[in-house]
């Protein structure tokens, strides 16, 4: 799998070094490691998988995509680079793509409906 553009680290549960080679999903990855190629900009992931045990401690939905290793959080404050972001993750098929203040989150969960929505 190409991984040129991300380490499997930064997909790290926090509280379980390696969860992100481990647990997150390849499909999800190769799509966002196209996303960032196209982007031309460095995608800063601030949160990828997620343990049960994170999710618990921290009063979480059971049904979360971090939880199978299919979303992601990407930091970004700029609007140029977060218009980047956004539309190079919609060229490569990602369709749920959560809009927020300081971040972009992204997920290709299939048992969730389509959706772009902000926060």
């Amino acid at each position: 799998m190409d991984t040129r553009f991300f380490n499997y680290e930064e997909f790290d549960c926090r509280l379980l070094v390696g969860s992100g080679q481990k647990y997150m999903d390849r499909e999800f990855l190769q799509m966002l490691n196209e996303a960032r190629r196209l982007a031309g900009i460095k995608f800063k992931i601030v949160e990828g998988y997620k343990s049960t045990k994170r999710q618990h401690f921290e009063g979480g939905l059971t049904n979360n995509p971090h939880l199978i290793g299919r979303a992601a959080k990407i930091w970004c404050i700029h609007k140029e680079k977060r218009y980047k972001i956004i539309t190079s993750l919609l060229e490569v098929g990602f369709t749920r793509i959560g809009i927020e203040r300081n971040y972009v989150y992204v997920d290709n969960d299939d048992l969730k409906k389509d959706m772009i929505w902000l926060e």
